[in-house]
C-alpha cells in the first residue's frame, strides 16, 4: 500500500487506506456507512486518487504520465451481483482544497456516485463493494460495507437546490432550479420564501446527470424543476428561500435553504424576452427581388401578399415585472433592422385572413410562457409577431443581400427600454429556381443537457421534394433521420405555412451519443437537407451538453 505520496495528511489517510491493497490507489466510501440502516433510493458515494509516488515531487504532478493508474469504470455489487456502474469524474472541491496538487491531473476530479433501489431486496443484512477497473484492465474491489434494508420505512424525498446559490442577489424574475426524488412518485416541489408558499415548480426537466447518479430510478433522467420567481413581489432585502418536496404518499421534505437578497427598483427591472422564429442565420428570401411590370418599387402599404411563402415573419414572446412601487407589464414591442426601427405595435396591427393571425401585433397567447411565469402580468397574452416583405426591404429601403442584424426592443409601462433580443439573418433575392429548404430544430434545446439517446426532432420544408434529412455533429455525418413524419401541431405553431408544407413536414434521429463516441461536454448539431435537384442546406444548428456516465 503506497499513500505517501500526500505528505502532512497522513491523519485522513488512515481512513482512505483500501480494503484489499492496490499499489498507488487511495479509495474512500463516504456512503452508506457500514452498519447502517437504509431504504428506498440509496446512494452510493465517494472518491478515488492516485498516491502520485511515480510523478515524484507534487509540484511536478501536472505534467506526469499516469495511463497506468488511470480509472476506467467503477461499479457497484451488492450482494456479490452486479448493480450499476458509477457515474465518475465528479468534482469534490473539499479534495482539491485539501490535496491542491491534485489540480490539472486526472484526480481533478475525483468523486464518483452512483445508487442502489433498496426495494429489489428482502429487508435484512447485505454487503455492497466497488469494483475499481484500471486502465490495464486490472481490477480490484474497495469499500466493503455492510448495511441492514428496512423496506417498511417510507423515503422522505431527496433532492437538491441549484439556483440561487447562498446569499444570492436576485432581483425580477429569478429561475430556482434543482432536482427532486423520490422512492414512489413526486407530488410537487413547492418554493417557500420566509415560510410562505410562492407557489409550485414545473418538473420534469430532463436531467441526465442525475439519471446517471440513481441509475435504478426510471424518473431520474426527468427529476429536474425550475421556477421563475418573480421577486418583486418581496420587499427589499434579506430572506429565506426554501424548497419543499412532497411524494404521494403524503412524506415531505425540504431539501434545501438559501438566504438571498432581493433589490427591486423600475430602473433594474426592463422587460425580458425571446425570438422564437426565425433561427439564427436563418436565411429571408425575397421573390425575385424584381421591381413590378410598369418599373415602380414594391410598395408597403398594408397589402399583404396573397401567398403566405412570400413573406417572413419574426415571432416570441416579451414579458415586464414592477417593483412594488409601479405597475409593470410591456407597453409596446418594436423590432429593429441593423438599428433602424421598422416595425413597431404602436403604430397599429393587421390581420391576415389567409393565415388567421394578427401581425405587427403584441398580445397573442402564450400558454407555454404563462407556465413558466405563472406569477408575471400578462404572461398568458405575452406574444408578438411581425410581418416581412424581403422585397421591399431590398428595393424600396436599400438593404443590401447578405447578413443583417434583427433586434426585438420592448418598453415598459415605466418607460424602461431594452433590447430583449438579436439574432443574425440573412437576405437573398432567391434568383435560384431551386429554392432552399427552411426549417428548424425542436429537440435537443440550445444548451440543454442530455445523455444516452438523444431525439433530434425538428421540420424541414422544401418547395420541391426533400431526399435527405442529413444529422451532423461537430462536422462528423452521424446518419439520416427519418422523414417525412406527420405534423399536425406545425400549422397552429406557423400559422402562416401552408397546409401543403405544414402537415408532413417533421423528422426524427436518435442519436446514440455512446455509439457515436461522443465524450462528454459541449457537441455542435447540424441539420442538412438536400433535394431532387441536388440542393443541400443548412436548416437548423444546435449546441447541446453531453453527459453520459463517465468515462
Amino acid at each position: 500500500m503506497r499513500y505517501k505520496g500526500i505528505a502532512g495528511a497522513l491523519v485522513l489517510l488512515t481512513l482512505l487506506l483500501p480494503i484489499s491493497a492496490v499499489a498507488e490507489t487511495i479509495f474512500w466510501l463516504d456512503t452508506p456507512a457500514d452498519g447502517a440502516t437504509v431504504f428506498g433510493l440509496v446512494e452510493v458515494n465517494g472518491f478515488v486518487v492516485d498516491d502520485g509516488e511515480q510523478c515524484g515531487p507534487q509540484w511536478t504532478w501536472h505534467s506526469c504520465q499516469w495511463d497506468d493508474a488511470l480509472v476506467s469504470k467503477i461499479d457497484l455489487y451488492v450482494d456479490d451481483e452486479f448493480v450499476s456502474t458509477a457515474d465518475m469524474n465528479q468534482p469534490r472541491y473539499d479534495i482539491i482544497q485539501a490535496y491542491p496538487w491534485y489540480a490539472g491531473t486526472p484526480y481533478a476530479r475525483p468523486g464518483f456516485t452512483t445508487s442502489f433501489d433498496s426495494d429489489g431486496y428482502l429487508d435484512g443484512v447485505h454487503t455492497l463493494f466497488m469494483r475499481v477497473t484500471f486502465s490495464d484492465s486490472s481490477s480490484q474491489d474497495y469499500g466493503l460495507r455492510s448495511v441492514t434494508i428496512n423496506n417498511d420505512l417510507n423515503q422522505a424525498p431527496l433532492g437538491e437546490i441549484e439556483l440561487p446559490g447562498s446569499l444570492q442577489p436576485m432581483n425580477g424574475v429569478f429561475p430556482v432550479t434543482g432536482w427532486a426524488l423520490d422512492d414512489e412518485e413526486i407530488a410537487y416541489v413547492e418554493i417557500m420564501v420566509d415560510g410562505l408558499a410562492m407557489g409550485n415548480a414545473v418538473t420534469g426537466v430532463h436531467r441526465p446527470d442525475v439519471g446517471n447518479r440513481f441509475p435504478s430510478d426510471p424518473d431520474a433522467e426527468f427529476s429536474g424543476f425550475v421556477r421563475m420567481l418573480n421577486t418583486t413581489v418581496l420587499n427589499n432585502g434579506i430572506h429565506v428561500l426554501a424548497v419543499r418536496v412532497v411524494d404521494n404518499e403524503g412524506a415531505s421534505r425540504v431539501i434545501g435553504r438559501r438566504f438571498v437578497q432581493t433589490f427591486n427598483t423600475g430602473s433594474n427591472l426592463p422587460p425580458f424576452g425571446q425570438i422564437n422564429w426565425p433561427i439564427a442565420n436563418h436565411v429571408m428570401f425575397g421573390d425575385g427581388c424584381a421591381d413590378a411590370e410598369d418599373g415602380t418599387l414594391p410598395p408597403w402599404s398594408g397589402e399583404i401578399p396573397e401567398r403566405p411563402d412570400q413573406v417572413e415573419m419574426v415571432i416570441g414572446w416579451a414579458l415586464d415585472v414592477g417593483s412594488r412601487t409601479d405597475m409593470g407589464g410591456v407597453a409596446y414591442v418594436q423590432l429593429l433592422l441593423d438599428g433602424n426601427i421598422i416595425a413597431d405595435t404602436n403604430e397599429g396591427s393587421f390581420y391576415w385572413d389567409e393565415v388567421e393571425w394578427d401581425f405587427n401585433y403584441y398580445g397573442h397567447p402564450r400558454m407555454d410562457i404563462h407556465n413558466l411565469y405563472v406569477d408575471v402580468p400578462n404572461s398568458k397574452h405575452s406574444g408578438f409577431s411581425f410581418l416581412l416583405d424581403i422585397n421591399y426591404l431590398i428595393l424600396a429601403r436599400g438593404y443590401s443581400q447578405g447578413l443583417h442584424l434583427f433586434k426585438v426592443r420592448a418598453g415598459d409601462r415605466e418607460n424602461n427600454v431594452t433590447d430583449i433580443a438579436q439574432l443574425p439573418v440573412i437576405f437573398d433575392c432567391n434568383d435560384d429556381p431551386d429554392d432552399p429548404a427552411w426549417g428548424d430544430i425542436w429537440t435537443p434545446e440550445h444548451m440543454e443537457l442530455v445523455g444516452g439517446v438523444v431525439e433530434v426532432t425538428g421540420f424541414a420544408i422544401d418547395n420541391r421534394s426533400l431526399d435527405q434529412v442529413e444529422i451532423w455533429v461537430d462536422g462528423v455525418y452521424i446518419g439520416d433521420a427519418e422523414y417525412p413524419i406527420t405534423t399536425p401541431d406545425l400549422d397552429e405553431l406557423y400559422p402562416w405555412l401552408p397546409l401543403s408544407f405544414s402537415r408532413n413536414a417533421g423528422f426524427r434521429y436518435e442519436l446514440d451519443t455512446v455509439a457515436a463516441d461522443l465524450a462528454d461536454g459541449e457537441h455542435y448539431l447540424v441539420v442538412w437537407t438536400h433535394d431532387n435537384r441536388d440542393g443541400r442546406t443548412i436548416i437548423g444548428q444546435r449546441t447541446f451538453v453531453l453527459d453520459n456516465q463517465s468515462p
